[in-house]
């Protein structure tokens, strides 16, 4: 079976840095944006986040959103591609390539599917040259938490989107963007219709921004890692 290598790096782990895809600083959410990628939903990385644990201060949390626009009450029966290698990579000495790498391979769809990690263990390649690194992962379940080893914990499965986005605004400034996604061709492709984003919701104020994503119950597949910090800095 061919394998669709994806992956998404995070760097910067030290610092708790925002979030960085393969180098570049991200600055933006991904939704579909091409035929291509609107075709293959299991390989669009809509968001990638790390923060400190709620929970426990020594801890880190990395999360992936992949699958966007999962329709309300489709979330559950929504599954990761099993022909996608997903991958966090870490950087922890800050020159841009990735020390670590934690690794997702999914099962054949369904409510059981399979859930296999790999890492943090240090790559056998690295950047877009891309290999399942050997372990003997424990296989954890879709939907279900589980420790693939001590200390670590591992989530799977479908969330509410929580990215925050006007897009009937955007859409306005931007009249060509709508174009990849439902085909339909506009009038005056490149004169944006507003110059400005509406203003968050308040007392007083009119015309609001809306969140799309909340408004119609969208939401992603995510892959939610929680692990020491120590586990990252070997």
């Amino acid at each position: 079976m061919a394998i669709k290598f994806r992956g998404a790096a995070l760097v910067g782990l030290l610092a708790l840095a925002a979030p960085i895809i393969f180098i570049h600083r991200s600055h933006a959410s991904d939704h579909a944006d091409t035929p291509n990628i609107a075709a293959n939903p299991g390989e669009d990385i809509s968001d990638v986040f790390m923060f400190p644990s709620p929970t426990n201060p020594n801890n880190v949390v990395l999360v992936m959103n992949v699958h966007p626009l999962i329709g309300a009450g489709m979330g559950t029966r929504t599954y990761f591609d099993p022909n996608v290698l997903y991958q966090m990579k870490i950087d922890n000495t800050g020159d841009g390539v990735e020390d670590l790498v934690i690794q997702a391979k999914f099962g054949q769809p369904g409510p059981n599917q399979t859930v296999s990690i790999v890492g943090p263990v240090k790559p056998t390649t690295t950047g877009s040259n891309n290999v399942v690194e050997k372990g003997n992962p424990k296989v954890g379940t879709y939907n279900t938490t589980f420790s693939p080893q001590a200390g670590m914990t591992v989530f799977c499965g479908p969330r509410e989107d929580p990215f925050f986005f006007d897009l009937d605004q955007f859409f306005t400034i931007f009249p060509d963007r709508a174009t990849p996604i439902n085909g339909v061709p506009v009038s005056n492709p490149n004169v944006p219709q507003a110059g400005s984003w509406r203003p968050a919701p308040g007392a007083g104020v009119t015309n609001p921004a809306q969140d799309f994503l909340s408004v119609h119950q969208f939401n992603v597949l995510s892959i939610v890692v929680e692990l020491p910090k120590s586990m990252l800095l070997k």
